[in-house]
């Protein structure tokens, strides 16, 4: 059975690298990326199901935590990350509040093979 991963997150190399990670990793993998908050709710109204999604915290538009208050509107989602290296304790708190899993950057393969099979 495949899974459908979101990636959103405004850095072309970050994306490049999330996604070479879970396809390295994840067999049967559909990924979807975004490079914004605003492009990713246009992608994911047309979409059934994501089982899970990595979502940066600092984009232009709107932040990771408040496209992943959007995306609850929509849809359902298993499993979030927010990726920052902003570790502020207020980010941090909103996080766990959220129900999502808060991953400083930056970003490597163990940090997102660990959260992937968590």
């Amino acid at each position: 059975m495949s899974k459908t991963i979101l990636v959103v997150d405004d850095s072309l190399v970050s994306r490049m690298m999330i996604k070479a990670i879970i396809q390295s990793h994840v067999p049967e993998v559909d990924i979807i990326e975004a490079g914004s908050g605003v492009e990713a709710l246009e992608k994911i109204s047309q979409q059934n199901a994501i089982d899970i999604a990595l979502v940066d915290f600092n984009m232009p538009g709107m932040t990771g935590l408040e496209l992943i208050t959007a995306m609850a509107d929509k849809i359902t989602v298993d499993k979030i990350a927010l990726l920052t290296a902003n570790i502020q304790d207020e980010i941090r708190e909103q996080a766990l509040a959220a129900g999502v899993t808060f991953l400083n950057k930056p970003i490597n393969e163990e940090v997102i093979t660990s959260f992937l099979h968590s």
